[in-house]
């Protein structure tokens, strides 16, 4: 269940009559095909960097490149680490949860600010392990002696701005090739020997392959496809009950989707279907957009659904608003039209 090809037409007038200045941009760039380059577009960036989100954004970013503090994407930390802050910790505030925000916007390394954002990660946190800070150093799976799991936000994160020329992140793609198991998944070894499990963890997996989806290089096509099938595997597992939620035990349905049908693998399956006729029942067809009907993001507790207040809102952030809804689900059913045509 999804849109014609009627609706799709109606669904981008009124994107570009409604939505937000980034999500109008991303709407000409990625379902309507215009050239970034193209002097029309370069007046709407001009708008996008003076949005409210993108100057929100920027301005709790760091002297040093950094980002530290919560807002509209998430709520300050409640604590501080002993030994201070990293790119990765505490979570959802710190340069690795930002950067992912404002590639999906369209930045890149180009802009100063991002590229200072990039320099700061790769100088502290992971990269200061010898095996990315050693010149000549071998990637095997017995050389990779760190907690596997952030790798994958970290490159997710410097895939999504384009930084992905730097010898030490050409690194943390060998170390997500090598780690990436049979099933086409990851998983942390100490989690893996620690439960007993003999199958991947969708957590590494969902980052690791978003951070393959975002770096664009084809070198990496058959790791991504690889996890991105791990990812659609582990959905057929859950009942429908659960599929009919945004966020959930580490799926962020709708931007799986839109790798799924950019892909175009899985969009018949039971999983699929079932995620898409539940997001269908948000669409409002007369005036053509989605509008969130779940519960206040203040009202999520995970004991109840799961997740906390705290990870909804980040989860959350530029999924469920009107504009960005219908523009992801608009840009799902475009891809499916692609490969109908092209089949």
């Amino acid at each position: 269940m999804t849109l014609s090809l009627n609706q799709i037409e109606k669904n981008v007038d009124w994107l570009l009559a409604n939505g937000s200045t980034p999500v109008r941009y991303l709407t000409h760039k990625h379902i309507l095909g215009k050239s970034g380059s193209s002097k029309a577009m370069r007046s709407l960036w001009y708008e996008v960097e003076d949005s409210p989100c993108v100057r929100e954004i920027f301005g709790k970013q760091e002297e040093d490149g950094s980002w530290h503090a919560g807002g509209s994407w998430a709520n300050n930390p409640s604590y501080t680490l002993k030994g201070g802050i990293d790119p990765y910790r505490p979570k959802y505030v710190t340069t690795v949860w930002i950067l992912p925000f404002l590639g999906e916007m369209g930045y890149t390394a180009a802009d100063k600010r991002i590229l200072k954002a990039c320099r700061y990660t790769v100088s502290h946190g992971l990269f200061l392990n010898p095996l990315f800070s050693k010149p000549g150093n071998e990637i095997s799976r017995s050389t990779i002696g760190f907690f596997l799991c952030p790798v994958g936000q970290y490159m997710m994160a410097l895939g999504a701005v384009n930084f992905v020329d730097d010898v030490k992140v050409e690194k943390g793609y060998e170390v997500l090739l090598c780690m990436q198991g049979h099933d086409g998944g990851w998983v942390d070894p100490g989690h893996s020997k620690q439960m007993g499990w003999t199958r991947s963890c969708l957590f590494s997996t969902y980052q690791a392959t978003m951070a393959l989806y975002w770096s664009r290089n084809p070198a990496y096509e058959e790791a991504l496809i690889r996890g991105a099938k791990f990812m659609l595997w582990h959905l057929s597992t859950k009942k429908d009950c659960d599929l009919r939620q945004f966020y959930f035990h580490g799926h962020t349905m709708v931007r799986e989707l839109i790798v799924f049908s950019e892909l175009g693998i899985g969009m018949q399956s039971r999983a699929v279907k079932t995620i898409l006729k539940w997001l269908m029942t948000m669409y409002d067809a007369d005036e053509g957009c989605f509008r969130y009907t779940g519960k206040l993001i203040s009202k999520y507790s995970r004991k109840g659904d799961g997740i906390s207040s705290t990870v909804a809102k980040y989860r959350f952030y530029h999924l469920i608003e009107d504009d960005w809804l219908t523009y992801h689900m608009t840009r799902i059913a475009t891809n499916m039209e692609k490969h109908k045509k092209a089949e």
